[in-house]
């Protein structure tokens, strides 16, 4: 009896041992991998981070009326994606020696809720033998205000580049404040801006063009207001500050342009672009050299 006794403890013993032998065994197996494992899995936290970063790029252009090349929302996210085979899709991964870039003043001229169109006259192109009367980007998620200038940045793949399904993009950026308040890595609007100041009021039938150089080192204006039909207004004046009135200006788009020869900065080109029903508002413009 006692041998029996003995025997059953022995046998519940080597049982134990076998089961903590097998946990001991899958312990081994998974512990060294365990790590790896974890980190196959990013945190919410991690995921949440990547998401926000994409939402907040502000060079993103969802549509082009001005019939740009251009690249969709859905395209800007492919930079924070991973190919198997590693190769970019978008001119916005290629590294920098494989991209011409190109930058140009725009200006927001119409707002509808968080959705800006923008004008940036460099970027005005030839349909048709036709040039328009400038380039038109809309925008959406844009914090800027009408008469706000932008920078623009075009991208151009270069022909030695590594192949990409997008070739050309945008990217759109605010100017920094002048007044020391800005916190943001942004472009900086030149010290002109401070000094010359060109605007437009629209009075119905008629425009009222305003030009004033503060440091009164005009040498000469040269202004043309057209629309895609014909000039409405052409003259030159030489004088730092001078009011002229356009009288019949038809209810059509249209852009003024002017050439200012400056003892300071030298020549610098102005524009200010008016959507159609652009009466009783007043249109700044903007200054590139």
């Amino acid at each position: 009896m006692l041998f029996y006794e003995d025997l059953k403890t022995c046998n519940h013993l080597i049982g134990k041992l076998i089961i903590i032998g097998i946990v001991i065994a899958t312990l081994v197996i998974l512990i060294p991998n365990s790590s790896k494992l974890f980190q196959s899995v990013p945190s919410l936290d991690t995921v949440k981070d990547k998401i926000d970063q994409v939402t907040s790029d502000k060079g993103v252009i969802n549509a082009s009326k001005s019939a740009i090349k251009d690249i969709s929302m859905g395209g800007r996210l492919l930079v924070n994606s991973t190919e198997s085979n590693n190769a970019p899709t978008s001119v916005y991964q290629l590294a920098p020696q494989y991209v011409t870039q190109q930058n140009y003043t725009g200006q927001v001229f119409e707002k509808s809720g968080n959705t800006c169109q923008i004008s940036v006259p460099a970027l005005a192109q030839t349909i048709n033998g036709k040039k328009q009367l400038t380039g038109i980007v809309q925008l959406d998620q844009c914090p800027e205000k009408i008469g706000d200038p932008v920078q623009v940045i075009q991208l151009t793949a270069k022909p030695n580049s590594p192949p990409v399904n997008v070739t050309n993009g945008l990217v759109i950026s605010p100017y920094s404040s002048n007044d020391g308040t800005s916190t943001t890595v942004s472009p900086t609007l030149p010290s002109y801006y401070n000094t010359v100041q060109l605007s437009t009021v629209n009075q119905g039938n008629n425009a009222m063009l305003n030009f004033d150089d503060s440091s009164g080192q005009t040498r000469s204006v040269t202004v043309t207001m057209k629309n895609s039909d014909t000039i409405l207004f052409t003259g030159t004046f030489y004088s730092s500050k001078f009011t002229a009135e356009v009288k019949d200006v038809p209810n059509t788009p249209h852009i003024i342009e002017m050439t200012i020869d400056n003892a300071v900065y030298g020549i610098l080109h102005a524009s200010a672009y008016a959507p159609s029903n652009a009466q009783n508002s007043t249109i700044t413009g903007i200054l590139s050299k």
